[in-house]
């Protein structure tokens, strides 16, 4: 696995902060076929959700071999941990920082109460080796397939000796499926994970157990992903989407499927050059902090919605996808503050003017299956020493709406908004 590298931010107490951003349901439509529309999204500042860990985001490695093939495509090449080659430049500078338990695979599964033996055994070796040591490893399973009865009858035996219950999920399907690119744009099928990150949430919580939940492994579509689908620009609206839903219910860590490797991976198997997932990555990584606020979007379903306290800094981030592609919103804040003057906290502090920074990420040429990603409409190309481009943001007045383009997705970092959840 390799993860990003942590931020550290500071705690002070500060009054309560109610967030409100408003789109108002004014639409129109224009001569190109794009049509506005407004709607409302509502943040709630009081208190955080749940809380993520400092190195939420992380990739995997895999062991399959070159001669690996899928759908007509080999996509693994020397790309496995047994092979790969750890000198290159673009790999050293990208990195910051099977399936026995829960639902069968191929038919091929261990119960829940062999499994629970077994990570006993795991957890006294630890003990023994570890004795009067102040670190230890954590003990970490099943990496499975989530499934509610299994998962019931394993959490609540493993109290103390469990640090980490993970599982691994693929929900927008095989490779061979025809119609990845709707179910990925979709925004009732992007919803149907929600069940699975629920019920390990509700396990876990009516457990009553230490025990944390981690995505192990989640590349989105099973079978090495999909050329053509899972390394374009396409696939950040599922991934990020799916960091996300995953944050609201308290999961930990979330590893992708892979950092290299397969059609998924967020390297290209061949060069390492960064796929677009790769930049999404590293700026939910910079930009969305641990702790969760609850965020709700009044209107269409086709912009997700999602907001963080900020990292490092103070204030909040802000995560819109787009899943419309004819649609444009913009995007009016306001805030609702218990502070002197609040009028002013979105525009104006004291006679002077505030500014936000947006990240705007959308593909190269408008085309959605492009694997260059552009942020603020600059092309991110590594150079030829394998250095990854900075991530530079826009700097805008506060009181300027946010603009969301059609199949476009935007990190807005207000940092001139102190919540008392990010305190």
């Amino acid at each position: 696995m390799a993860s990003l590298a942590p931020h550290k931010a500071g705690w002070r107490v500060l009054p309560y902060v109610i967030i409100i951003i408003y789109l108002s349901f004014v639409c129109c439509t224009k001569a190109d076929g794009t049509t506005r529309v407004h709607g409302t999204v509502v943040i709630d500042g009081k208190r955080y959700i749940a809380e993520t860990d400092e190195n939420f985001v992380c990739a995997t490695l895999d062991w399959w071999p070159a001669d690996k093939c899928d759908y007509g495509t080999c996509s693994w090449g020397n790309s496995s941990i047994l092979n790969l080659d750890l000198k290159n430049p673009i790999l050293f500078n990208a990195i910051k920082g099977n399936e026995l338990g829960g639902r069968p695979i191929l038919g091929v599964a261990v119960g829940a109460n062999p499994y629970v033996n077994d990570t006993s055994v795991l957890g006294d070796v630890i003990k023994e080796i570890y004795k009067g040591s102040r670190d230890k490893p954590l003990v970490i399973a099943p990496g499975g397939i989530f499934e509610p009865n299994w998962f019931s009858s394993y959490i609540p035996k493993m109290k103390g000796i469990l640090d980490v219950i993970t599982h691994h999920t693929y929900p927008v399907g095989s490779g061979a499926d025809t119609n990845l690119m709707d179910r990925i744009l979709n925004a009732t099928a992007l919803d149907e994970v929600v069940e699975v990150f629920s019920g390990l949430y509700k396990i876990l919580k009516e457990s009553r157990t230490s025990t944390v939940a981690w995505i192990g492994e989640s590349g989105g579509v099973y079978n090495s992903g999909r050329d053509g689908i899972t390394n374009t620009f396409l696939f950040s609206f599922w991934y990020l989407d799916s960091l996300g839903i995953a944050s609201i219910y308290d999961t930990k860590v979330y590893c992708r499927q892979t950092l290299v490797g397969g059609n998924y991976g967020l390297l290209d198997t061949t060069t390492f050059v960064p796929n677009p997932d790769y930049y999404s990555a590293l700026l939910w990584h910079r930009l969305m902090g641990k702790r969760v606020l609850r965020t709700r979007f009044k209107g269409t379903k086709n912009i997700r919605a999602y907001t963080h306290c900020a990292k490092p800094s103070k204030g909040i981030t802000v995560l819109l996808i787009n899943l419309d592609g004819k649609t444009k919103f913009h995007v009016k804040l306001d805030f609702n503050t218990t502070y002197p003057h609040s009028s002013k906290l979105n525009s104006e502090f004291d006679g002077e003017k505030l500014y936000r920074e947006e990240y705007h990420l959308s593909p190269m040429d408008g085309n959605i299956q492009s694997r260059t990603v552009l942020l603020n409409h600059k092309a991110l190309i590594v150079d030829s020493n394998g250095t990854i481009p900075a991530l530079k943001p826009l700097r805008v007045a506060s009181s300027k709406h946010v603009t969301v383009h059609p199949h476009t997705i935007v990190f807005v970092h207000i940092a001139n908004v102190s919540v008392h959840a990010c305190k």
